[in-house]
């Protein structure tokens, strides 16, 4: 019996260890989704096992598809790519999906289904490494046993940085879009979101939720000259917002401006796609416009290499939160068609233009 022991340990470690799964499924009947609960650690010094929840999405079987691994930004969760209420044109998962593609979407670290490590702990670098060990999780058949020979990084916001940091860090991405997120910034506008982040203690949605100290989110009623431009977007979607706000923590506000700096995206090898709102008060401004894609690469050019074959989108009138606006349907077609120009939706649907 005694001879036993190791293997039942070692059995029952490699269960804790495998990613948990039920089925989900979406508003759109036609897009299938797998919930899992993906087992990862904060850093490689860190043994502790935390765990994040992840949707596997797909129109059709998965076999052979490219997958968009989606990074939602700060007082969001995975509902900011497939708000309930929106429709099929104008959510990025549905959309996506309905373009070829598989979409992994995520609760990151710290953030609503996920666990809730203590806070100074959920920083960029650690949101990074976690991403890190999703995408090789995807890349060696951990999800329905489907090894991803092509994945795709798509961000908003921190999301975008935490990207970035994965990226430049690891190389294990085949393609980067970038949303939300330029080297320069609105210096009165970001601090404005800053200042808009109080204790979730003193929230009426997290009062009772014993969130560790450290944890944040956003003021009542802050959230549409946060992130939207009232003029373009349903007074009805801000509403939404509101009810389905999330989480920062102070690790991760301490750590936000870390990953973009040249240093880290000039290390980026694979082909970039920059995406902003017009009227993002974070990044756009007086004397930074982000009116055309022209202006956008200008912008942002020196801070890439040329293996990056850098393009910029420009979504006139949005705000910050581009998925989430009345006009966000062009937005997704142009996020399939530069997809299918420079990585391609599947094995039997390559790059129609590879970046040379």
């Amino acid at each position: 019996m005694k001879r036993l022991l190791p293997f039942f340990s070692a059995f029952f470690l490699y269960l804790f260890l495998l990613p948990l799964s039920s089925t989900y499924t979406y508003a759109d009947s036609t897009t299938s989704c797998t919930q899992s609960f993906v087992p990862v650690t904060l850093s490689s010094l860190d043994p502790t096992i935390y765990h994040v929840a992840t949707w596997l999405c797909s129109q059709g079987p998965i076999e052979g598809k490219t997958v968009q691994v989606l990074v939602h930004g700060s007082t969001y969760d995975h509902t900011y790519w497939d708000f309930p209420s929106l429709t099929e044109t104008n959510s990025y998962v549905r959309r996506i999906t309905s373009a070829g593609y598989a979409v992994l979407s995520l609760d990151r670290i710290g953030t609503g289904l996920s666990d809730h490590p203590p806070a100074l702990q959920v920083t960029l670098l650690s949101n990074a490494y976690v991403l890190h060990q999703i995408i090789q999780q995807l890349r060696n058949g951990s999800f329905q046993g489907e090894s991803f020979s092509k994945i795709i990084l798509v961000g908003h916001s921190f999301g975008s940085t935490i990207a970035i940091t994965e990226a430049s860090s690891y190389g294990d991405a085949d393609g980067i879009i970038i949303t939300g997120v330029m080297h320069t910034v609105n210096a009165t506008g970001a601090a404005a979101v800053i200042a808009s982040f109080y204790p979730v203690n003193l929230d009426p949605k997290f009062a009772q939720s014993n969130l560790p100290s450290g944890y944040l989110t956003t003021k009542p009623e802050t959230r549409s000259t946060s992130f939207y431009n009232t003029a373009d977007t349903n007074t009805s979607i801000i509403a939404e917002d509101e009810q389905l706000k999330q989480t920062i923590t102070n690790g991760e506000l301490a750590t936000v401006f870390v990953g973009l700096s040249p240093t880290s995206t000039l290390l980026i090898q694979v082909p970039v796609l920059v995406a902003v709102g017009e009227k993002d008060i974070t990044v756009c401004g007086l004397a930074l416009s982000c009116a055309t894609n022209a202006a956008i690469v200008a912008r942002e050019s020196t801070f890439y290499s040329p293996h990056a074959c850098l393009e910029g989108y420009a979504l006139s009138s949005s705000g910050h939160s581009i998925n989430l606006h009345n006009n966000t349907s062009r937005w997704l077609q142009a996020a399939i068609d530069w997809a299918n120009r420079r990585i391609g939706s599947s094995s039997t649907n390559p790059p129609t233009q590879l970046c040379q």
